[in-house]
């Protein structure tokens, strides 16, 4: 179950992406451009644009696996969050602007790196698919002693 901070984390504006695998095991992924974490803790519904979700939604209905992974630069914080497909849906209109305003903190955030605003802005991010994950396990994957550790 994520916590409290670990939620602060995970939504506070960072790069994010979501890895799916098929039949034949072969990986896929995609961006997400924000995540909410719900049901204290228990759910994490992951925004991936629209235009993205076709690459993962055959393999989460397949088989339902995927894991999300979540890097924060500068400091390189990372965290992955293993978890099993509960459901996906057109991200309703009232959620556009809590995605636009977690993947601004993004891109903000990008920019500190050296990477200019006008990479980012061609990037589609919205509409998007909310695709709903029961958390199933978390790991510590920030480079050092505790990479791969459960969280």
């Amino acid at each position: 179950m994520i916590d409290r901070e670990l939620a602060t984390f995970l939504e506070e504006g960072i790069a994010i992406h979501i890895g799916t695998r098929n039949r034949r095991l072969e990986p896929n992924g995609a961006r997400v451009v924000a995540v909410r974490v719900e049901d204290e803790g228990r759910v994490i519904v992951a925004f991936v644009p629209a235009l993205a979700a076709p690459q993962v939604m055959p393999d989460l209905e397949s088989n339902g696996q995927a894991a999300l992974v979540f890097a924060r630069p500068p400091d390189e914080r990372a965290v992955q969050v293993k978890g099993t497909f509960a459901g996906a849906c057109a991200a309703p209109g009232g959620d556009e602007r809590f995605v636009r305003d977690q993947w601004e903190r993004w891109v903000v955030r990008m920019t500190t790196i050296g990477l200019p605003r006008e990479l980012t802005e061609p990037w589609q991010i919205w509409p998007c698919v909310a695709v709903r994950l029961r958390v199933t396990a978390l790991f510590d994957q920030t480079p050092g002693p505790r990479a791969g550790a459960a969280l």
